[in-house]
């Protein structure tokens, strides 16, 4: 091999290790392609205002289809700045159908109280296959 062979191929690895290192990986937090999550129904009704104090039990009803073998869909209930109030979760397998979650919390003292369903496969640490609702929080 000659010193320009060593050198051509130094600076094709070297380019090829560039590119690996720059490459993002965009699914890693997306469920597995044709995966979906849809809020079809939720109770009480988000239009109409929470009141801050009251116990409030959240049933959320949840399309969904999972194209891995294996995952889940979570309840997440936050209030306005992110603080959890309450969390259910169900493990899923591939396929296609329905699930119903429950949760139950005290409105805080907040504007609003956010419903978020994420699906996720197996191992996945994040994800934006995800489904939101908003309640408007008022005093008593």
């Amino acid at each position: 091999m000659t010193k320009i062979q060593l050198i051509a191929g130094i600076a094709s690895l070297a380019a090829a290790l560039s590119a690996a290192c720059q490459r993002t990986d965009v699914s890693a937090s997306a469920a597995p392609t044709g995966s979906f999550v849809k809020i079809a129904n939720i109770s009480p009704d988000t239009s109409v205002p929470l009141r801050a104090g009251d116990q409030v039990k959240v049933q959320v009803e949840v399309d969904y289809s999972l194209t891995s073998n294996a995952g889940t869909v979570n309840l997440v209930i936050q209030a306005a700045d992110n603080s959890s109030l309450a969390h259910n979760m169900e493990v899923l397998q591939k396929g296609t159908g329905k699930v119903t979650l429950v949760a139950e919390f005290v409105v805080p003292h907040s504007s609003a109280v956010q419903i978020f369903t994420p699906l996720s496969a197996q191992g996945q640490t994040s994800t934006s296959t995800v489904d939101t609702r908003a309640y408007k929080v008022i005093s008593k």
